[in-house]
């Protein structure tokens, strides 16, 4: 198995903004440029922010929203995303930073949106139980045309990453329910996005860490988990798997911060690299000390050459003027 270690690229300035980094994606509106979401700003706060860091400068322009954001994706009006905000989703105006209503998913408290991926023609994404004890969170798919949101997976605790991909002319999703410590692959009807469950990619449930978010390799052969570890550890890890097999291929190591919550790759000074994002999320104060850099996002060497295909944009019309 190949072996990296990430180093530390962008320390976020408030303990707020690295209470709980997730979902990074280079934007395709504004390139050079990485977009994530700081989903909670406290353990006993409900807002967060989403944030456009610059990978040259490192500057980092916040947004701060009136709730939780689980994820975001690119929509084809440029400058306007799509946020899994709390129980709905909702467009956001990065340049006038209106939010316009778009759908409401579940009235369930106990719930947030968590991670989604956009797709051809909408958007796949999950919820997750704020209190982890019962799988009473769903996965969704959300039909752009019709502004539609249908249950597509039931009985989940913690919805996380995915992956769309096609093997044989079938269409699958690479699933993570995080506290199922596995990737699930569905098999996916495009006609309605019925799912039909048609194995496990990798179990993780012998790690003692947790699945978070995931990508596709450049490749498509693979894909790159990140682990969160609640346990006092002073570094964290992210593993590459074969799509095909679970088989590990390489890992990075994440000195300094043990809970890993989402890759991305990215291009910086020239070269294919993938960004970490890492979180705080109420560590106690005697974990802290051995891992002092949780909350922070790194980099790391990937061995490859170029970067994976970027998901669809969101084909959405916007209600307000941009």
């Amino acid at each position: 198995m190949k072996r990296f270690t990430a180093k530390p690229f962008f320390r976020p300035r408030s303990e707020e903004l690295r209470f709980l980094p997730e979902g990074p994606r280079a934007l395709r509106c504004a390139p050079g440029k990485l977009g994530w979401v700081s989903i909670q700003h406290g353990p006993r706060l409900a807002t967060g922010t989403l944030n456009v860091l610059d990978l040259e400068t490192l500057s980092n322009e916040e947004h701060p929203l009136p709730g939780r954001p689980g994820f975001f994706a690119e929509t084809t009006s440029p400058g306007v995303v799509l946020i899994g905000l709390e129980r709905d989703l909702v467009l956001y105006h990065l340049s006038s930073r209106q939010i316009e209503p778009l759908a409401a998913i579940t009235a369930d408290t106990r719930c947030v949106v968590n991670e989604g991926l956009a797709v051809p023609g909408g958007v796949v994404f999950g919820t997750k139980n704020l209190t982890f004890d019962a799988p009473i969170a769903e996965m969704y798919h959300f039909d752009a045309a019709s502004r539609s949101v249908r249950t597509i997976a039931r009985q989940q605790t913690c919805s996380n990453g995915k992956h769309l991909f096609e093997r044989d002319g079938a269409l699958y999703l690479a699933d993570i329910d995080s506290f199922a410590q596995s990737i699930v692959r569905y098999r996916v009807d495009a006609a309605d996005w019925s799912l039909t469950r048609d194995g496990v990619i990798a179990d993780f449930t012998t790690l003692g860490a947790f699945p978070d978010g995931m990508r596709p390799s450049p490749d498509g052969r693979s894909l790159i988990v990140a682990f969160y570890d609640p346990r006092p550890s002073a570094a964290g890890y992210a593993r590459q798997y074969d799509l095909e097999t679970g088989e590990p291929l390489a890992e990075w190591a994440v000195p300094g911060s043990p809970r890993v919550t989402c890759p991305e790759f990215v291009t910086v000074g020239g070269e294919a690299m993938l960004l970490l994002t890492t979180a705080d999320e109420g560590m106690p104060e005697e974990v802290r000390r051995v891992a002092p850099e949780a909350g922070t996002l790194f980099l790391a060497a990937t061995g490859f050459d170029v970067l994976p295909p970027p998901p669809p944009l969101v084909a959405i019309n916007t209600l307000i003027s941009i």
